[in-house]
């Protein structure tokens, strides 16, 4: 006959352990530990469309951690019904943080690089030049000139002037043509005379002249030089089909896997309880 006492455990009960699931109770509702985070800074991922709290709540406590044991700093702000208070849980959130909000930035920063996966050499060379020059050149200047200009005229005229007259007298025959007598020459001289005019004197001018120029040229000079240059491609280290599988290694590592895990290395313990996981 088999021993009554058997059945009797042989350590005494003790109380269960609380779990994340219980300690976070209303993360279904959205007062999960991504709100908290979310409620303190600008996660990596707050811009990606479909990605919200309440689904990283519900991945995480739902189907990831929520029936590990919670770790010492959880069992600690466990109120008397082993429950979180808002206050709790927004500690809890801040130490979050401060671990490991940089190393979750730079992850995503990769994870959202652009690249070709068989390039292992990518280069680009940019230089921006702006030259600006402004010239100013300025003429201010007077220049005054005071001078004469002395204009002589005159006027001398002479005049000469008379006159003579030679009469001449021939004496012919009857029926003749031949002169008879040798001509004789009468010569009278009148009004033998000189007539001078002169007209003499001078005009004096006095004119004073100012001339001012007043110029100012101004260039205003600009140019800017935009230069990029880039090399891309395989320098052959490495063979294409080599990274191609590298490409694919990589991508079977999970961003959101990896923030789940840093969760649990504040939150949960590494074992979950069998019986309510």
């Amino acid at each position: 006959m088999l021993n009554p006492g058997w059945f009797f455990p042989i350590f005494p009960v003790v109380e269960s352990e609380p779990i994340l699931r219980e300690a976070f109770d209303g993360w279904q509702e959205g007062d999960g530990i991504f709100h908290y985070l979310s409620q303190l800074t600008d996660m990596p991922w707050k811009d990606v469309e479909y990605v919200d709290e309440l689904s990283l709540d519900l991945e995480y406590f739902g189907n990831h951690s929520g029936g590990k044991f919670c770790a010492p700093i959880v069992k600690l702000l466990l109120d008397d019904d082993d429950k979180l208070s808002s206050a709790a849980r927004g500690q809890i959130a801040k130490i979050i943080i401060t671990k490991y909000l940089n190393n979750w930035q730079k992850l995503w920063a990769t994870n959202v690089v652009a690249y070709n996966p068989i390039h292992n050499y990518d280069m680009v060379e940019t230089k921006h030049t702006e030259r600006t020059a402004d010239n100013v050149e300025t003429t201010d200047g007077t220049l005054g000139r005071t001078g004469s200009i002395t204009d002589a005229h005159g006027k001398t005229q002479t005049t000469a002037h008379g006159r003579g007259e030679r009469d001449t007298t021939y004496r012919y025959g009857m029926n003749n043509d031949t002169p008879l007598s040798k001509a004789s020459d009468d010569f009278v001289t009148q009004e033998n005379g000189q007539t001078t005019v002169t007209d003499g004197g001078s005009d004096v001018q006095t004119r004073q002249l100012t001339d001012k120029n007043d110029v100012q040229v101004t260039q205003d000079n600009e140019d800017t030089e935009d230069y990029e240059l880039r090399r891309a491609g395989n320098i052959g280290v490495t063979t294409s089909q080599r990274m191609v599988q590298d490409e694919r290694n990589l991508w079977t590592w999970n961003y959101f896997a990896q923030i789940f895990n840093d969760l649990d290395n504040e939150l949960g313990l590494m074992y979950q309880d069998p019986c309510r996981v």
